[in-house]
């Protein structure tokens, strides 16, 4: 054999080294992106409760089909990370779907790469409206800022709200949390006198919190991604005399049940909105919650991160069943629109017009049961659509 032909051999049995393994005809890969390290860890660490729990719950098959599932750390809001580890989990490990994220612009950095490969993503978590249209290859179990604006605002103005600073994290959901409450607090007839943007990680609130003690309105809507900055616009609010001064305060995911002994008897009357808490009264959230507590022990209090993969792989074992385990991305979004489930935070449906999910969302309360401080659910607005896409249609 000739040296030039010794050489081909060389390449071709070092590339083929290097290749995987070829899938098994009865084995499904999912990839799981998630902020295990970083600042917001916990997210992903809650994001693995919530899989693995799924997946031991289904003797880890859908039908005749083992699944794998393959974790990727993205270390928080790093958008090119992301897209490098998507892109790694379609070529290298072949994966037939992909799910997770934490960040709007971590979900739109692979947007072009599941187009391209048709490769479902569901995502866990990303609350700007325009997302899923950014490819058809999405589906999102999350939730959508719209659809917690809006009630919240109406909610408010019902209770003799009618001048109101907005305060939100500087990025997508922010905006929409912006153009939500607008549009709803006014057309109630409340004026919103303030919009204060905060960069994302800021530690300190306190110029923001002098801000809206000096435009004085009697309601302060807000926005903050779960973690450090949701702690620490609750405390701002609190220490910083707002809510001695009588502004109410009107919130969202900063008030999730794993915050509220950080932030402690403060946050007692504070009311916000969303689509679950562990105190949601319903059959199948009491069956989880005692499973995740069989599992990984009672002091484990989930959050919308534990609730978001849940849901996600509910979605994904459907799809996974309807393509019978084949790699067909069409196939599989086929069938999760329209898809309906009874999820711990409600009945819940994937819309079939927008990919889109569908849910109660539930006024709270902090209180407190048994001791702990719990966000008791004052009223509810079932089923509620993106009114961003009711106001946007393609």
């Amino acid at each position: 054999m000739s040296r030039s032909s010794l050489k081909r051999v060389a390449a071709i049995a070092a590339t083929l080294a290097l290749a995987p393994p070829a899938a098994r005809a009865d084995e499904v890969k999912v990839g799981i992106l998630g902020s295990f390290s970083g600042p917001y860890a916990d997210w992903g660490k809650r994001f693995q409760q919530s899989v693995d729990l799924f997946v031991e719950q289904h003797n880890g098959k859908v039908g005749n089909h083992d699944i794998k599932i393959i974790y990727r750390d993205v270390g928080g809001n790093n958008p090119a990370r992301s897209k490098q580890l998507a892109q790694e989990l379609i070529v290298r490990d072949q994966v037939h779907f992909l799910a997770g994220l934490e960040f709007t612009p971590t979900v739109l950095s692979v947007a072009d790469l599941i187009t391209q490969a048709k490769i479902p993503f569901v995502i866990f978590n990303s609350a700007t409206s325009d997302v899923v249209r950014k490819s058809p290859y999405y589906v999102r179990v999350g939730y959508l800022q719209w659809q917690i604006c809006v009630p919240a605002a109406q909610y408010a103005y019902e209770q003799g709200s009618r001048k109101a600073v907005i305060i939100v994290a500087d990025y997508g959901p922010g905006y929409d949390t912006i153009d939500a409450y607008t549009k709803a607090f006014t057309d109630k007839g409340g004026q919103i006198i303030d919009v204060i943007k905060v960069p994302l990680d800021t530690p300190d609130f306190s110029s923001y919190i002098q801000r809206i003690r000096d435009d004085k309105p009697d309601t302060l809507f807000t926005f903050m991604p779960g973690g450090p900055m949701a702690i620490n616009l609750i405390k701002g609010y609190t220490d910083g005399g707002l809510r001695a001064a009588g502004i109410r305060y009107i919130g969202g995911g900063e008030l999730e049940e794993p915050f509220l002994p950080t932030v402690g008897d403060a946050a007692l009357g504070l009311v916000s909105a969303s689509f679950y808490s562990p105190y949601v009264d319903n059959p199948t959230n009491k069956q989880w919650l005692t499973a995740l507590h069989k599992k990984y022990g009672p002091e484990l209090i989930p959050n919308v991160a534990t609730i978001f993969a849940w849901d996600g792989m509910q979605v994904l074992f459907h799809m996974i069943e309807a393509t019978d385990g084949k790699l067909d991305g069409e196939k599989a979004i086929a069938a999760a629109k329209g898809y309906k489930w009874e999820s711990p935070r409600g009945p819940v449906e994937i819309d079939a017009k927008t990919r889109d999910i569908i849910e109660n969302i539930y006024i709270r309360k902090v209180d407190k049961v048994d001791g702990a401080l719990a966000n008791i659910t004052i009223a509810t607005y079932p089923s509620v659509k993106d009114p961003w896409k009711e106001l946007h249609p393609e």
